[in-house]
């Protein structure tokens, strides 16, 4: 700051000034101080009204980064919502074809049973189908884990990359005030 340096010059003029002989009384160049006070005076309201802008751009810089703060929290907690129900609506589905595919199982145990002379061969199949129906169901629920996993990565990835703003903008404001 300017006024800051003038401040200085006016404090090393009085400093340096010569005393007069048996007194604590200093001569100085009166034209020269009233000059450093001319220019502080000068000096001064510029520095005010930076200042003054500096705090207003501070604010504008917080209150945005609380707008967005806030819009990525609300975006975070609906793709979480959706996260859930897409997880809610695949563990269903899962369930539903587990439940048809065990239908089938039975059905096809059944028909086997029916056929007296490949009796053996018919609990051999069924026992497959449903074997194959539990595996089917086991990868659809690891399956929609998986997916519910990746979302909630991404959705991480994405938290993260907000908050390296927050604190961007946090060290930007901290540089301002210096």
């Amino acid at each position: 700051m300017e006024v800051m340096l003038l401040l200085d010059a006016l404090e090393d003029i009085l400093e340096k000034a010569p005393n007069l002989p048996l007194s604590s009384k200093s001569m100085i160049n009166k034209e020269e101080l009233q000059e450093i006070i001319k220019d502080i005076r000068i000096k001064l309201p510029d520095e005010i009204k930076q200042a003054q802008w500096i705090k207003e751009e501070r604010q504008k810089i917080l209150i945005e980064a609380k707008k967005e703060a806030e819009t990525l929290k609300r975006e975070n907690e609906e793709k979480l919502l959706r996260i859930k129900e897409d997880r809610q609506r695949i563990l269903a589905e899962a369930e539903k074809e587990a439940e048809i595919l065990k239908k089938e199982a039975d059905r096809k145990i059944q028909e086997l049973i029916d056929e007296s002379d490949i009796m053996k061969k018919a609990q051999e199949q069924a026992k497959e189908i449903i074997i194959a129906a539990q595996i089917d169901a086991k990868k659809i629920r690891l399956g929609s884990k998986a997916y519910a996993d990746e979302l909630l990565a991404e959705l991480e990835k994405h938290a993260a990359g907000i908050i390296e703003t927050i604190r961007n903008n946090r060290d930007e404001l901290k540089n301002l005030k210096s």
